[in-house]
């Protein structure tokens, strides 16, 4: 089964009402969002890093959102605990959000924009920079996807602030990738595989 740009930006916006009524930042990241500054992709999920600093209740946060979706205690208590992910599945659409607890990115709430991601939902989402660096740690951490992400954000995105890109990417340990990425996005060659 598809699924639509709209079902998951419907999903998206469901868990940013419950996030923001705990007073907790978030953003879109993943392939949603690479997909917006690249070219169209299918994906099964959507991807939302949280801010849980100003969260002040994190029973009564799991307790709203387990009026709406399927998660787990156990998982949830951990991804906090540890800053890592955890899942949660629509109950009445059976879709899925993984929702990470920490950015990979230094400062990444200070670079978020809204986009009109489908008919009119606006979301807040990473900038297409910190898109791109976030694709390169996942991809020095052996995600195949994010290089094809990335080749086509590069490709389309002909604005980007490129010194903190590479400063950025430098700090993270990712110079190589973006430089290597850089060249295959510029070729235009399609014999070149991803």
């Amino acid at each position: 089964m598809d699924i639509t740009l709209l079902e998951l930006a419907e999903l998206a916006q469901k868990i940013g009402t419950i996030l923001e009524q705990h007073g907790i930042r978030y953003h879109l990241t993943g392939g949603v969002v690479a997909a917006y500054y690249g070219e169209m992709r299918n994906t099964q999920d959507v991807d939302i890093v949280i801010d849980m600093a100003a969260c002040r209740n994190l029973s009564a946060l799991f307790n709203d959102l387990k009026k709406v979706f399927l998660i787990d205690k156990t998982t949830f208590n951990e991804a906090i605990r540890l800053k890592s992910m955890f899942q949660v599945l629509d109950i009445e659409t059976m879709l899925r959000a993984d929702i990470y607890t920490a950015s990979v990115l230094p400062d990444s709430f200070e670079h978020i924009v809204s986009a009109d991601i489908v008919d009119d939902i606006y979301l807040p989402i990473a900038s297409p920079e910190d898109s791109i660096l976030s694709k390169l740690v996942w991809i020095k951490l052996g995600s195949g996807r994010s290089r094809k992400d990335v080749v086509a954000m590069l490709r389309v995105q002909t604005n980007l602030d490129n010194e903190y890109l590479e400063t950025t990417a430098e700090k993270l340990g990712v110079t190589e990738i973006l430089k290597e990425l850089r060249i295959i996005a510029d070729s235009y060659d399609p014999n070149v595989i991803l």
